[in-house]
């Protein structure tokens, strides 16, 4: 008996969800929902989630369409692809990543970058990256060297301009 509509894939196209994860990255650096872009576009935020995850693929008249909503040229949904691992491994941490820490390390960091462009002064911004910089680095050194690294975490309490401070353990 023939089947009705579309077979399903065996996995995801991993071209499609590195351009999805651009989308999201754009997104979020723009610091719009899922519903604020989706209806930009005339689409419904689950259509936009689809497309975020890769499952599924974003024609090429809607990438157009969403380079022109972000101000971008459309290659910047391609841009790294050709230095990421083509491996079906990779394709499955991918999909994987979606549910764990790294969703939220990534969340972060688009966070981080998002305040960072809004800094206008070149001095804070120089002070800022040099921190950051300081602070990768020596926790890098502390991983190669085998020792758990710790960040001190304010808790409001206690005594001090900001109150007291206790670390907890960094993942």
């Amino acid at each position: 008996m023939k089947k009705r509509g579309r077979e399903k894939k065996e996995g995801l196209n991993d071209v499609d969800v590195f351009v999805g994860q651009r989308l999201r990255e754009l997104r979020m650096l723009a610091g719009l929902s899922q519903s604020d872009v989706a209806s930009a576009l005339g689409l419904t935020f689950q259509q936009l989630q689809k497309y975020e995850r890769g499952f599924n693929r974003v024609s090429s008249s809607r990438l157009f369409k969403l380079g022109q909503f972000f101000r971008v040229p459309v290659s910047v949904f391609f841009e790294g692809l050709e230095s990421r691992p083509a491996t079906e491994e990779a394709e499955a941490q991918v999909v994987r990543s979606d549910d764990s820490d790294n969703t939220l390390r990534s969340r972060e960091a688009l966070m981080l970058a998002r305040y960072y462009q809004s800094i206008r002064d070149p001095q804070v911004r120089g002070a800022i990256r040099e921190l950051a910089e300081r602070c990768a680095e020596q926790s890098e050194a502390a991983e190669a060297a085998g020792v758990p690294t710790t960040v001190p975490v304010a808790t409001g309490r206690g005594r001090g301009r900001r109150g007291a401070q206790s670390t907890a353990s960094q993942a």
